[in-house]
């Protein structure tokens, strides 16, 4: 019967154990998230956001060129997203200056004649468009700035 007791409990604590899932995003979102990745055409530029709801703030951001990363503070990005217009902007100052001195913003813009609506359905949302990255140079070799890259990305939302 003592047996029978600890595995039930044991299945009961293994089975109310739960791994970081989109719904434990949405509750600290307080909604749904939208995931932007994009990839530039030679691979070696990556950025990936999350935002807040599809309207929302930016909540996550990531920059790769070559082997090198950055993750931004979002606290100080702003965003402005207009499907009608095409248009999707980013913008974050004030980035991981304790990573890179001299480190401080990165600018995002979608290229509104490429943005396409793959499905627009309620509580389901893709779009893909390429667009312009630019900012502090994150890799120590370069110059300060970056080159204005050209990404290709894919929006995807869904509650």
């Amino acid at each position: 019967m003592k047996k029978i007791l600890i595995i039930s409990l044991l299945l009961i604590g293994l089975m109310s154990f739960k791994s970081a899932t989109t719904s434990e995003l949405e509750t600290k979102l307080g909604s749904g998230p939208a995931y932007l990745t994009c990839k530039s055409d030679s691979g070696r530029t990556e950025f990936n956001a999350v935002l807040q709801d599809i309207t929302g703030i930016l909540f996550k951001a990531e920059l790769a060129i070559d082997s090198t990363k950055v993750k931004y503070k979002t606290d100080k990005g702003h965003t402005i997203f207009d499907p009608k217009n095409g248009v999707l902007t980013l913008y974050i100052d004030d980035g991981v200056k304790k990573s890179f001195p001299g480190h401080s913003f990165l600018k995002f813009w979608s290229i509104p004649s490429t943005f396409k609506t793959i499905k627009n359905k309620s509580g389901h949302q893709i779009y893909e468009f390429k667009a312009n990255i630019y900012g502090s140079e994150i890799r120590g070799d370069k110059e300060r700035h970056t080159p204005i890259i050209t990404l290709n990305c894919r929006l995807e939302y869904q509650i």
